[in-house]
C-alpha cells in the first residue's frame, strides 16, 4: 500500500498597513481635545477669578461713595435746614475716574415720594392722599377699593379682613398652585418688590402703579416713580414731591397748579434762575391762599429730608456694578446706613 504524502500550506502574514497611523491619529485627537477643554477651562475659571477681584473692588469704590455721600449730606444739613432739588446734593451727580474703570453717584430724595408704610399708622390724610394719588394713577374705583383694603389688611398686625377686597392669613393660606401658600405680613413693607405677594397687585396693576418701569405712551419717556416704601413713619417733603404726589395733597390743586408749584420751588443754580423752594410748610400754605387754594390739609408735611438713597454705579473692565444704599440722617446730620442692595432697588 502506497503511503500517502501529506502537502503543507505555509499561511502568509495578514496585512496590517494604516493600523499604527490611524491609532496614532486617535492618539493626537484625543490629547488635543483634552488640551482644547483644559484650556477653555482654565481661561474660565481665569475670567471668573477677574471678575470676582473686579466684583470685590467696585464694592469697596461704592462704599468709598456712600461716605463720600453722608460727608456731602452733613454739609448740606449744616447749610441749611430745607432740603430741594436745586442743592449741590442733586444737581451735580459724582463721576470720578478710578483705577481701572469709573465711578458715578447720584443722591435721590426719598421722601418726596408717598412713604406706602404711612398707611400703617390709619391716619386720615394719608389715606385721602393715598386714594387720590391711586386717582391720579388712572386706576378704577374697584381697583382702587381692592388695592387700599388688601394693603392696610397687609399692613395692619390683626387678622380681620377688610370687609369685600380685604385679605388676612387665612386668603393667603388657601392660595392653590401654582401659588405657594403664605401669611400676611402683618408689618411695615422693607421694600416695594413685597407688594407683589398682596391680593390685587398684578403685574399689570403694578405698571400702573410705576412700581415697574412704567413709560410715557406718548413720549416713550421713563415717568417719575411716585412711592416709597420707608422704615417709620415719615413727612412728605413738599419740596421734592413730583407733581402727581403734589396733586394728591388736595382735589383743587389741579395738574396746571401742580406745575405752578413746581416752577416757583424750583429753578437752576447752573443757569443763574430763581430758586424759591419753601422755607416752611406754613410759606407753602401761604402761597397756595395767594393763588386761591384754601383750607388745604397740611399735616405730615415738610420741607426737610432725613431719608435718601444712593446709586453708585462702579465700572472697572467689563464689569459694572450698581449699588443702592438707603441713608437716614438724623438731627445733627449724621447719616447712616439702613440697608443695601445690588441690581435693583
Amino acid at each position: 500500500m502506497t503511503p500517502v504524502k501529506m502537502s503543507t500550506v505555509k499561511s502568509k502574514p495578514i496585512k496590517q498597513k494604516g493600523i499604527a497611523l490611524i491609532t496614532s491619529l486617535l492618539i493626537v485627537t484625543l490629547a488635543s481635545t483634552a488640551a482644547v477643554t483644559i484650556t477653555a477651562q482654565l481661561q474660565r475659571e481665569i475670567r471668573r477669578s477677574g471678575n470676582m477681584l473686579h466684583h470685590d473692588q467696585a464694592y469697596i469704590y461704592a462704599l468709598a461713595a456712600e461716605d463720600f455721600a453722608r460727608y456731602g449730606l452733613k454739609l448740606d444739613h449744616d447749610a441749611g435746614k430745607t432740603d430741594h432739588l436745586n442743592e449741590l446734593w442733586h444737581i451735580i451727580p459724582v463721576s470720578e475716574d478710578i483705577d481701572g474703570g469709573t465711578l458715578e453717584g447720584k443722591l435721590k430724595d426719598l421722601q418726596g415720594l408717598f412713604n406706602i408704610n404711612n398707611l400703617a399708622n390709619k391716619k386720615a390724610p394719608d389715606l385721602q392722599r393715598f386714594k387720590r394719588l391711586l386717582t391720579n394713577l388712572q386706576l378704577t374705583n374697584e381697583e382702587i377699593q381692592q388695592v387700599t383694603a388688601s394693603l392696610q389688611d397687609w399692613l395692619d398686625t390683626d387678622q380681620t379682613s377688610t370687609l369685600g377686597y380685604g385679605a388676612e392669613d387665612d386668603y393667603y393660606q388657601g392660595l392653590a398652585e401654582p401659588d405657594r401658600p403664605y401669611l400676611a405680613g402683618n408689618r411695615m413693607l422693607s421694600n416695594l418688590s413685597e407688594l407683589r405677594l398682596i391680593k390685587g397687585f398684578s403685574n399689570e396693576l403694578l405698571t400702573k402703579l410705576r412700581i415697574n418701569p412704567s413709560y410715557d405712551e406718548e413720549t416713550g419717556e421713563l415717568l417719575t416713580p411716585v412711592f416709597t416704601a420707608l422704615p417709620e413713619y415719615t413727612e412728605l417733603n413738599i419740596n421734592t414731591a413730583p407733581a402727581e404726589v403734589l396733586k394728591s395733597l388736595d382735589i383743587k390743586i389741579t395738574d396746571e397748579i401742580a406745575q405752578q408749584i413746581i416752577s416757583r420751588r424750583d429753578g437752576s443754580v447752573l443757569e443763574g434762575g430763581d430758586v424759591t423752594p419753601f422755607e416752611s410748610v406754613d410759606d407753602f400754605k401761604k402761597h397756595l391762599e395767594s393763588i386761591a387754594i384754601k383750607n388745604v390739609n397740611v399735616e405730615a408735611l415738610s420741607v426737610s429730608t432725613q431719608y435718601f438713597l444712593l446709586n453708585a454705579k462702579t465700572t472697572i473692565g467689563q464689569m459694572t456694578m450698581n449699588l443702592y444704599s438707603q441713608l437716614k440722617r438724623d438731627d445733627k446730620g449724621i447719616s447712616t446706613v439702613v440697608s443695601r442692595s445690588q441690581g435693583v432697588y
